[in-house]
């Protein structure tokens, strides 16, 4: 009873035209900066640790700047339960389409990966913006609650796109044929310290990384593209894309992540509000959290 009450509320918020939805999110970013603060201790040493070389002062104008971000962030997300497909097509712009349709007419499958920068809930619209793949797949954590997870579901998918739960990822993607699909991959998120096998130096930082990306586009010898999403104007984003590599199998192993997080970190460091540094990325620590085994011989 509890979760539909929830979603009851969460509906008619979502209905709320744009501009007051983000009136109410620059109260609630007045208020986790200022009154809250929320996570500020997480914030601030993610970003010390990432940025030495950043005063103070440099510093809590990211933090600032990035807690702004992340309540319009918020709202937007509880938008897409009820946004329309012409406001998601006018405030969601994809550059170079033709990165993606070319691989169509060579019906091939493309691993989009992309970090939490930006937004990652409008590229939900990718599949009325770029037609012609058998479905497009996104990898999404499960709710436990069987309701809201299904409102979930229906939210995200009813312009066409796939969500496939990250219990089920392999399973469901190993079913799946090696043409004309489109898998849509967080790559940046942390996985379990009991599943770590491997890391890198990341943001001035020792990091455990997850291996799907580069696993499932191995598999499925998927083009691989790295997407970042950046705003132009507040509501509003346009997704720029660059291909990695056509031919996965050929890369080194580990190659293909160390690529991929080496352009996010250079999109962090270019625009770093745009990433979600309230999150405990950091929180396990090598050696002491996990180990890995045969860790010299990377």
């Amino acid at each position: 009873m509890g979760y539909k009450l929830l979603y009851a509320v969460i509906y008619i918020f979502s209905k709320l035209p744009f501009f007051i939805l983000y009136g109410i999110s620059n109260f609630v970013a007045f208020l986790l900066n200022h009154v809250i603060k929320y996570r500020k201790e997480v914030i601030i040493e993610n970003l010390s640790n990432s940025f030495p070389e950043k005063s103070e002062e440099e510093l809590e104008t990211i933090r600032i700047e990035f807690t702004k971000n992340f309540s319009d962030q918020l709202v937007e997300t509880l938008k897409m339960f009820t946004i329309s497909k012409k406001d998601l097509e006018e405030r969601f712009i994809i550059d170079n389409p033709e990165h993606f349709t070319k691989w169509v007419k060579e019906n091939r499958s493309v691993m989009i990966a992309a970090g939490h920068f930006g937004n990652w809930e409008y590229p939900a619209g990718f599949p009325f913006t770029i037609p012609g793949f058998k479905q497009y797949n996104i990898i999404y954590a499960e709710i436990s609650s069987k309701f809201f997870n299904q409102k979930v579901l229906d939210s995200r998918q009813k312009f066409g796109c796939h969500l496939i739960g990250m219990k089920n990822t392999m399973r469901e993607i190993s079913e799946h044929d090696k043409q004309g699909h489109v898998y849509g991959f967080i790559f940046d998120q942390s996985p379990h310290k009991g599943k770590v096998k491997y890391e890198i130096e990341f943001l001035n930082q020792t990091t455990p990384v997850h291996l799907g990306t580069e696993l499932v586009s191995k598999t499925k010898n998927a083009v691989v593209i790295y997407t970042s999403v950046y705003r132009t104007k507040r509501g509003y984003y346009r997704m720029k894309s660059e291909l990695v590599t056509s031919n996965p199998g050929e890369m080194k192993k580990y190659e293909l992540t160390n690529t991929l997080f080496s352009k996010l970190e250079r999109d962090i460091k270019a625009t770093p509000a745009l990433w979600l540094w309230s999150h405990r990325r950091w929180k396990y620590k090598s050696g002491i959290d996990y180990h890995i085994p045969n860790k010299s011989s990377k």
